[in-house]
């Protein structure tokens, strides 16, 4: 007969295998958040900015309806079909929205490529407007991104508005030969965050978290990105345009923290 004992000791040193197992995938995951560090950065061009961003949420939130993107500079990515995320306050819930995308056209006005109406949901909403069998977004051009909640209907004045620019730009070999090596969404996501990928990275840290969420990596990878969003001559800026980038900065910090 196996004595008692031998049993106790297999279930303790099974447990102990199963802990440090554990600890291990927590210690590599905690390890691997993703880090944007876009190397040269393109400011959006005076003409694409304007002052229709928003300050609040339909009732007055304080963190107002935020594209996840930044708002002082182009953001890239390799994709035709690139996702895009933003945040809806819990005040602006269940109201209609807007998501259309314009690609900029030399000396020309914007061109409107895709409009659609959605029903806002609070917390991170994200979106892919485009199908597989569609064309999409082209490499070596520009686009933006405008997102609209509707918070009266009888009243645009009111609308919440945010927009985010889009560059797409072809897969750098480096960027390929290490996603061939990938084997998860978080080393996907480290290495289109270190390229300077920002919706490529975006997408990747989505696939983590649960539904209206960041998770803990996309909360780091937002964090990265408002460090990134203020420009070195923040301090030469009329005071209005600083207060906007100040303003942006503490806000996407703020989605990290809350949205997680």
């Amino acid at each position: 007969m196996i004595p008692i004992q031998w049993f106790l000791n297999k279930r303790i040193n099974i447990k102990l295998v199963i802990s440090f197992t554990l600890s291990l995938v927590l210690i590599v995951t905690s390890a691997s958040v993703a880090s944007y560090t876009p190397a040269d950065q393109k400011p959006v061009p005076k003409d694409r900015k304007s002052d229709a961003g928003t300050t609040r949420g339909c009732s007055g939130e304080d963190i107002p309806l935020t594209v996840l993107a930044s708002g002082n500079y182009v953001g890239r990515t390799i994709s035709s079909d690139p996702t895009f995320a933003w945040f809806v306050p819990r005040d602006s819930a269940s109201k209609s929205m807007k998501f259309m995308i314009y690609e900029w056209v030399p000396s020309g006005k914007p061109k409107e490529l895709r409009k659609i109406s959605l029903q806002s949901s609070s917390g991170i909403m994200k979106l892919s407007p485009f199908s597989e069998n569609e064309l999409g977004l082209q490499p070596g051009k520009e686009y933006s991104l405008q997102v609209v909640i509707h918070c009266d209907p009888d009243n645009p004045s009111g609308d919440l508005v945010d927009e985010a620019n889009i560059e797409v730009v072809k897969m750098p070999a480096t960027v390929q030969t290490k996603l061939n090596r990938a084997v998860n969404s978080v080393e996907k996501a480290n290495i289109y965050a270190e390229a300077g990928l920002w919706y490529n990275a975006l997408d990747e840290v989505l696939k983590l978290a649960q539904v209206s969420k960041l998770g803990k990596v996309g909360s780091t990878l937002l964090k990265d990105l408002a460090k990134w969003e203020a420009p070195k001559t923040i301090l030469e800026l009329p005071p209005k345009e600083r207060e906007a980038i100040e303003k942006r900065i503490e806000n996407l910090k703020q989605i990290a923290d809350s949205a997680r």
